[in-house]
């Protein structure tokens, strides 16, 4: 500890303080205008010039570090007359042509030293007031005084080094790359420059600084599932901007483009309204062959409770309950996921229940629970950020998927000097941050990883010690993974011998190492054996249950993890307690039981798990299933093979749809009921780290929607009174007047989040189940001191080709993926103003080799078509992707979605489809 004196006070602060923390720390004001606390200390401003002892002239507080004995005075008429003297001086270059901004830093000094700026401030602009045509932040160089803060945190927080200083002396200003548009310089509109301005130089458009805002309130992002905390901007009712929230533990002032600016979607006027119906149902007529040629009508909410309850009791009855299927989301909330579980199991009577970690980490979930006992990410990012010596990132285009993760291990590589290696088919953005790129074939990670750890085992740099003490069949492992010698595996992945050698270099010499994979490791038909390959990995080198090391699979959607713990799936209850388990089945029987009191000692829970949401389409196909309750699901977006995927469901004999918007799904439906979105209810999400975090009701629901937990408990309670059934277990009432309550009945029955409750969230505790009772900190990392089902289990595995590879028809692998600018389906992000101005189409990614031989220019039109139909999109001529590799988004409807060329072929465990490799044709329209 270091003793100082500040203004006549003595303080004793930690070493490696500078004299502003210590003033802060203490509560001594001095001003400061470059300085921010997230961001290196610059010294530029020298408004915190502070006299010390012995030292001829002012220094500044912000780069000065304390010493033992220094002797400071912060303030006195000398002092405050200089920073008089230098605000007076920045205003000189000033020039303000619209109303400042509330948080206008240097208009807050001007007041406090009584400044009148306007006799200071340039009588006209020296620059275009708005500058450059980004549509999220509005640029106004007049109002720049140099502080260097945008420049920064550009370089610091997001690591994309966008801003700069060019000319000299006065004409000395702030420019993007060499003068070029923001998007230009590679901008990727995160924002993070316009937070950390102090003057409104850069600031939000959305940002109308005569708006009086009635409050804020904070709550979690909507999008991916890093989980960001912001504050919703509220005036007369409505969302009209996003701010940080320095308290948000996961992001602090971060923020990507989406969760910054892809809100205006609540209000958008698509948004559902009142619950309507098909004509059909109303005439009691048959169900028209095409169902959207039947009109859609408004209906009220007691209507349309009975018609649902009548269709789906006469369903049960005469096809018995495994003839109807749910979708849960992972959009919604924790709440409203248990409730859809619970509805299926207890109301409906059937195990048939899925969600969309179907399609994206089911595969992870299965493999890691088997090698494991836990499905989940074991670390969480600030962890790694300040531990781990290496990162290992395959199959996740993380800049894009999880912008604000992305950020952080660029800045890891920055600042802490971790060594990352990124395996990737595509160049994508964040190899230029790697020290090594692998970038094998697509479908070849099995070869790719055995021939590393053939590299490491051959070397003897396994962790001896950690497979003897806490693992299970390392010989039968090891015996497989000797036969991928670096030529064979060279040979089959495409990668060098060289950088093999390196890549397991690296990964020997640099413990801990933490591994991140998303959809590029996990959507294959060897997801399963993918993920057990990765967690052999770890395994291997000893990198589980420590600081800084683990499995990260990082959760694509808000609150797919939350939804996969709440039961969602149909081989689970909530928790993971498997439904094959007697004594699990035993459990939730006694605790939602419903029936006639005289058969209330019968099972009412099926023995075996239902369908998954792909087998639920063929099933419907078949004309097996007869109704699909869909909760915020877009189907007919996200499923491989759309065509065939449609045409199964138009076969379905009621289709119900839970959702924000008419969606391409709604097409098929024959009852659309009006949800609303994350700003008009409670809840809470759980993060891709486990971390349960509380959403906020910002404003009031628009229209007649109602929030997905009470459409739920209604329709439930339809049901049950038509049914004439009888409460009789601890948990089987609907009688639900808040969330909360919903979460205290999760706890009752749900190991992993016993000891969660709103009290504690909205205390600030940091919750990352298990969260073993009520007094239990959490658990940030899993696995410390044995595996969670005790040790863990090495899987041997083998290549496998994909079932679909390129040939002479189909010459070209496709593979598939998200944008930074949208997410998922695109619903909401193609709702908002300016994430579809910043990409407003479809982009088809090819390689310039390919691009040639075709004569393809960019933006020309292409066709791609596989043998299951054909998507027409511009194409961008791409040194992301090689010769051969064409890649396409899904974010885009009707016949720019790439999800009309994706094989339907299944992981064999998990039944996952195959979305990441298909055999395609191309073709150059017109």
């Amino acid at each position: 500890m270091i003793n100082l004196t500040i203004n006549d006070r003595l303080v004793t602060v930690e070493s490696g303080f500078t004299v502003l923390e210590a003033a802060r720390q203490n509560e001594i004001y001095i001003p400061t205008l470059c300085y921010h606390p997230d961001l290196t200390p610059h010294g530029g401003c020298r408004l915190c010039n502070v006299q010390v002892k012995g030292a001829r002239t002012p220094l500044a507080a912000c780069t000065l570090p304390v010493s033992e004995g220094l002797v400071v005075v912060t303030d006195n008429e000398e002092i405050h007359a200089a920073r008089k003297s230098i605000l007076e001086l920045l205003f000189s270059n000033y020039y303000q042509a619209k109303p400042a901004r509330a948080d206008d830093e240097l208009l807050k000094l001007a007041d406090e030293f009584h400044i009148d700026y306007k006799k200071f401030q340039r009588s006209e602009p020296h620059f275009e007031p708005d500058s450059d045509p980004n549509p999220v932040i509005r640029v106004d160089l007049n109002q720049c005084i140099l502080c260097t803060r945008c420049i920064r945190a550009c370089a610091e927080i997001q690591g994309r080094f966008v801003w700069g200083l060019v000319e000299r002396g006065i004409a000395t200003h702030l420019s993007a790359g060499d003068g070029v548009p923001l998007l230009e310089a590679r901008c990727e509109s995160c924002g993070a420059c316009a937070v950390y301005c102090p003057t409104g130089a850069l600031q939000d458009r959305f940002a109308d600084n005569d708006l009086i805002v009635d409050k804020k309130v904070m709550t979690t992002c909507a999008y991916c599932g890093v989980g960001c905390n912001f504050d919703l901007n509220i005036h007369n009712d409505e969302v009209v901007r996003v701010t940080s929230n320095p308290d948000a533990k996961v992001n602090g002032l971060h923020l990507c483009v989406k969760g910054r600016y892809g809100f205006d979607y609540i209000h958008h006027s698509d948004r559902l309204l009142k619950p309507m119906v098909r004509q059909y149902l109303l005439a009691d007529s048959e169900k028209p062959a095409k169902v959207s040629s039947s009109p859609w009508v408004e209906i009220d909410w007691d209507t349309v409770y009975s018609l649902i309850a009548t269709k789906m009791v006469a369903i049960k009855q005469g096809f018995g309950s495994d003839a109807i299927g749910l979708l849960s989301s992972a959009k919604c909330t924790n709440e409203e996921n248990y409730l859809m579980n619970k509805f299926a199991r207890q109301v409906i009577g059937t195990h048939n229940i899925d969600h969309c970690a179907r399609l994206c980490h089911s595969s992870t979930v299965a493999g890691l629970a088997t090698a494991f006992g836990s499905g989940a990410m074991s670390n969480t990012m600030q962890d790694i950020y300040d531990h781990a010596r290496a990162i290992f990132i395959i199959g996740s285009n993380i800049t894009e998927q999880h912008p604000v993760f992305g950020a952080k291990i660029r800045q890891a590589v920055l600042q802490r000097k971790t060594k990352l290696i990124v395996a990737d088919p595509r160049r994508i953005d964040i190899t230029e941050f790697a020290t090594i790129h692998l970038q094998h074939r697509p479908g070849t990670d099995i070869p790719l990883l055995n021939g590393l750890m053939h590299i490491l085992i051959k070397n003897g740099q396994q962790n001896t010690q950690f497979i003897e003490d806490r693992c299970l069949n390392y010989d039968e492992f090891a015996e497989v993974v000797e036969t991928y010698t670096p030529e064979i595996v060279s040979q089959i992945t495409g990668v060098t011998v060289e950088l093999l050698y390196q890549a397991a270099e690296v990964m020997a010499e640099n413990h801990p190492m933490a591994v991140f994979w998303a959809m590029g490791i996990t959507q294959h038909t060897t997801g399963v054996l993918n993920v057990f390959t990765l967690a052999n990995l770890q395994m291997l080198l000893g990198n589980m249950g420590i600081p800084g090391g683990g499995v990260n699979p990082l959760r694509g959607q808000n609150n797919v993890q939350g939804a996969c713990d709440q039961g969602a799936l149909p081989d689970v209850f909530p928790g993971y307690q498997k439904v094959i388990d007697p004594a699990a089945r035993s459990k939730f029987e006694q605790a939602w039981h419903l029936g006639p009191i005289e058969v209330a000692s019968e099972p009412t829970m099926k023995q075996m798990p239902g369908l998954t949401v792909t087998e639920m389409i063929s099933k419907a196909g078949e004309g097996v299933l007869k109704a699909l309750y869909i909760m915020a699901e877009d189907p007919l977006m996200t499923e491989p093979d759309l065509n065939h995927a449609k045409a199964c469901l138009q076969k379905c004999e009621f289709v119900i749809l839970q959702e924000i918007f008419p969606t391409e799904t709604s097409e098929i439906a024959d009852i659309m009921l009006p949800g609303v979105t994350f700003a008009e209810k409670d809840g809470t999400f759980t993060n891709t780290e486990r971390r349960v975090q509380r959403v906020r009701q910002a404003i009031s629901t628009r229209g007649e929607s109602k929030p997905d937990w009470v459409i739920l408990q209604e329709v439930a309670r339809a049901i049950i009174e038509l049914e004439k059934r009888t409460y009789i277990g601890e948990f089987s009432t609907w009688d639900y007047h808040h969330p909360a309550q919903i979460m205290d009945e999760i706890a009752a029955l749900t190991p992993s989040y016993r000891g969660v409750s709103f009290a504690r969230l909205d205390a600030g505790e940091q919750l990352h189940w298990p969260v073993k009772d009520k007094y239990h900190d959490g658990t940030p990392i899993l696995h410390v001191k044995s595996f969670s089902n005790g040790k863990g289990i090495f899987h041997p595995t083998e290549h496998i080709p994909a079932r679909e590879l390129p040939d002479h028809e189909y010459p070209f692998m496709l593979t598939t993926g998200r944008v930074l600018y949208h997410w998922h389906g695109g619903e909401m992000t193609r709702r908002t103003n300016a994430l579809l101005e910043l990409y407003p189409q479809a982009l088809i990614e090819i390689s310039p080799e390919d691009s040639a031989l075709y004569g393809i220019e960019n933006d020309r039109m292409i066709k791609v078509a596989s043998r299951r139909g054909e998507v027409t999109a511009k194409a961008i001529i791409s040194e992301r992707v090689s010769q051969g590799l064409i890649f396409a988004n899904f974010h885009f409807p009707q016949e720019q979605n790439a999800n009309l060329l994706t094989i339907s072929a299944l992981d064999p465990v998990a039944k996952i489809p195959e979305y990441k490799i298909c055999a395609v044709k191309l073709a150059v329209v017109g």
